[in-house]
């Protein structure tokens, strides 16, 4: 595995959101956690909210993990072949983040008993990109078909790439950059029974300074997202 420069910086600030998040479990008493949908891509995320003696504001640490698709991906196929697996043209690595952050809710509207509420918020933290080595099978005549990672040579053999591989193919060469990620959303709260129910829809900005290598001769640093997400929990 490779660390691209600066990113241990990252790795301490997130482990320093980590220690605040430990620390902050002392006055946690609710735990939520479920999968979240977004337009590039899919995941999971885990809240701790916070006690607040302000009924109308709540804060919460976050962690979340999600694939991370470029806008221009389109999967193709070659039709020179028979059966061929498709593939993104362009593509040099799939992509990932890992983030940490602190979120803050206020409540929209007034209380009326155990009707659901409405809450605007936003989110901040610091995120690790994760790359993985996105490789194609490619049609070498005379020699056994080799599996390789584009760039413009390739590209410029389009006719002769037959299709993509296994997705575990480079889960032993992952690489990381540093990123920040920032969020605003709608979050509804309702309670049924014994349980708490969220649902948070938003927009998320993820930017990687380095870049999230994505595709070739593509902008890879600013990564725009509509998302929708579902969690429930309760008091510990």
């Amino acid at each position: 595995m490779m660390v691209k420069s600066n990113t241990i910086k990252i790795y301490l600030i997130w482990l320093l959101f980590a220690g605040v998040s430990v620390n902050a479990q002392e006055k946690s008493n609710e735990l939520f956690g479920g999968p979240t949908i977004s337009t590039n891509g899919y995941g999971a995320h885990f809240q701790s909210f916070f006690h607040e003696s302000d009924s109308k504001i709540n804060h919460s640490i976050l962690i979340h993990c999600q694939s991370i698709k470029h806008a221009q991906e389109k999967r193709i196929k070659n039709s020179r072949y028979l059966n061929p697996n498709p593939y993104v043209l362009g593509k040099i690595n799939a992509g990932a983040g890992l983030g940490i952050g602190l979120a803050s809710y206020y409540q929209l509207g007034t209380n009326h008993g155990n009707s659901p509420k409405l809450y605007i918020g936003t989110s901040v933290g610091p995120l690790i990109g994760i790359m993985k080595p996105y490789y194609v099978l490619f049609d070498k005549l005379g020699d056994q078909n080799p599996t390789l990672i584009q760039d413009e040579n390739i590209i410029n053999k389009q006719d002769s790439i037959i299709g993509g591989v296994s997705w575990t193919k480079g889960l032993r060469e992952l690489t990381f950059t540093p990123g920040i990620h920032f969020d605003i959303n709608l979050l509804v709260r309702w309670k049924n029974y014994n349980r708490t129910h969220h649902w948070q829809n938003g927009i998320r900005i993820n930017y990687f300074p380095e870049g999230l290598d994505i595709l070739i001769k593509a902008e890879n640093h600013l990564f725009f997202s509509v998302y929708s997400q579902y969690s429930f929990g309760g008091k510990h």
